[in-house]
């Protein structure tokens, strides 16, 4: 549907006063001339007509379909008057010569040469028109003090379409630089999506996120800060590019202050430098945090208040698509029970390991296998929740011993796999001799299906293996080989025999 009101080009706002003026000085010559020659009225009554043409003309602009046409029209126009006019004030010299080269200049400069030479054809036409009709008399010259007027008159117009070419260069700057502020802005929002796609957890994903804005906007900084709902105090991560120590303490401070804000960006207080900060809050679009984008400008910059709610949306957007992906990918890779890793992390990461065996041949790898023993007595005679309990207090106590290099994994009911990515069979031993040396020391207290509560002893078979002694394809089947053997071992019945050890039970 087409708006009912239409806007007006800035090129018929522009002429409005220069036109109002050079037909008012135009009518102001006319009664000039016309009381020194005795005319009277019979001049000055037809003149006042161009007292009327600036109001028309604005009119036929601003409601013309294409206003910037319809104002290239009127200028044509004035050129066709101004011509009819100068005969009839009889090509009075000096007024002729002046207007003239006002229709010119106006039409050179909005129209190019070829609207000049239509301009000077009309004004040419327009005058040998008048003259036909009221006859062709030559006025070189009237008196000084018209002279006067009229160069008053000529300087005063031809410095007032300066200025408003000056006014309207300056417009078209200022447009160019706001469309350049809003191309940077597009192509910063453009390509923030793909670095927070990068970005494999949320501390790199902000911090290359306002490093990115940064880059496009180097004489900005930029802070986040994402905080827990129900505990304001607790910041949970932060992230900022292009502030000082100074600075970032005092956003942090602020904090405070700006927790009641929700919806729009606020204008802080400026620092003492005169530089001006602005926050965004983020945490309507955050479902787990309350998030607050910072912006500290170089100057008041009312084009970045407009934006700063299209940074806070997208980094708010792609901060929960992480979150969102972190939390799928966690539960796809860990283990429902005990949390560890899962089979299916573990054979891919096994599968690394064996691709940078191959590629680099002195990186040894190393894998150990655990199984607990008789976790099948624990289920048959106390249930599969105090089997479960059994297979968690296992898990916890590997857990504490692992390194965060280790990868750690729940393989199947009752195994368990320590892969070492960077490892010999030393490390597989050392973590094997540790736990067959402390786990039997340690106690599970289960539920039993009747009710009660028993504590267990813990013992585990252990087989390791690493690609120091054997294939790197063939490891995980060594390792496992030699847990079974183990098992076996430990399966023998005790003869009592003088050094023999009883065997515990779980």
């Amino acid at each position: 549907m087409q708006p009912l009101l239409r806007r007006t080009h800035r090129l018929a706002l522009a002429t409005i006063a220069p036109r109002v003026f050079a037909f008012c000085h135009t009518f102001g010559l006319t009664v000039w001339i016309a009381v020194v020659e005795g005319s009277g009225w019979t001049l000055i009554l037809p003149g006042m007509l161009l007292l009327l043409w600036p109001g028309v003309a604005y009119a036929l602009a601003a409601n013309a379909q294409n206003s910037k046409r319809a104002e290239f029209r009127n200028l044509l126009f004035d050129s066709l008057l101004f011509g009819f006019w100068c005969s009839v004030l009889d090509f009075y010299a000096l007024a002729t010569i002046t207007i003239g080269l006002a229709c010119l200049m106006n039409n050179l400069v909005v129209g190019g040469l070829r609207k000049m030479m239509v301009s000077a054809l009309l004004f040419i036409v327009a005058a040998l028109i008048g003259s036909a009709l009221t006859g062709f008399t030559f006025r070189p010259y009237v008196s000084n003090n018209l002279d006067i007027y009229q160069w008053a008159g000529a300087v005063v117009y031809f410095l007032t379409i300066g200025r408003v070419t000056y006014s309207q260069n300056r417009q078209i700057g200022r447009s160019i630089g706001e469309i350049k502020f809003q191309n940077r802005v597009f192509h910063a929002l453009l390509d923030l999506g793909a670095v927070a796609n990068r970005a494999i957890n949320i501390h790199s994903l902000l911090n290359d996120s306002l490093n990115h804005l940064h880059t496009h906007f180097p004489g900005y900084g930029f802070a986040v800060f994402l905080q827990e709902p129900q505990r304001s105090e607790i910041t949970r991560y932060a992230a900022v590019a292009g502030l000082s120590p100074k600075d970032e303490q005092r956003l942090k401070r602020l904090l405070a202050s700006v927790h009641e804000q929700r919806e729009h960006p606020v204008k802080l207080p400026q620092t003492e430098e005169g530089e001006n900060l602005y926050i965004m809050p983020m945490g309507a679009r955050l479902s787990m945090y309350e998030g607050w984008l910072f912006v500290k400008a170089p100057n008041r910059d009312d084009g970045l208040e407009q934006i700063l709610s299209l940074f806070a949306d997208q980094l708010a957007a792609a901060t929960e698509n992480k979150l969102l992906h972190l939390e799928l990918k966690k539960t796809a890779e860990r283990d429902g029970l005990t949390g560890l890793y899962n089979r299916g992390f573990l054979e891919s990461a096994l599968q690394m390991s064996i691709q940078s065996k191959a590629q680099t041949p002195n990186l040894d790898f190393a894998v150990l296998m655990l199984d607990v023993d008789r976790l099948k007595e624990v289920n048959d005679h106390h249930g599969h929740v105090a089997g479960d309990q059994l297979i968690a207090s296992v898990a916890r106590y590997l857990q504490r011993h692992c390194r965060d290099s280790d990868v750690l994994a729940r393989y199947g009911g009752d195994e368990f796999v320590i892969l070492f990515p960077s490892a010999d069979l030393a490390a597989a031993k050392r973590m094997a001799s540790l736990i067959r040396e402390h786990l039997p020391d340690q106690r599970c207290t289960i539920d039993t299906a009747n009710g009660e509560r028993e504590e267990l002893a813990l013992h585990v078979s252990l087989g390791c293996a690493s690609s120091s002694e054997a294939p790197a394809q063939q490891v995980f089947a060594l390792a496992d080989e030699r847990m079974y053997e183990d098992k076996s071992l430990r399966r023998k019945p005790n003869t009592g025999g003088p050094g023999a050890t009883r065997r515990p039970s779980i």
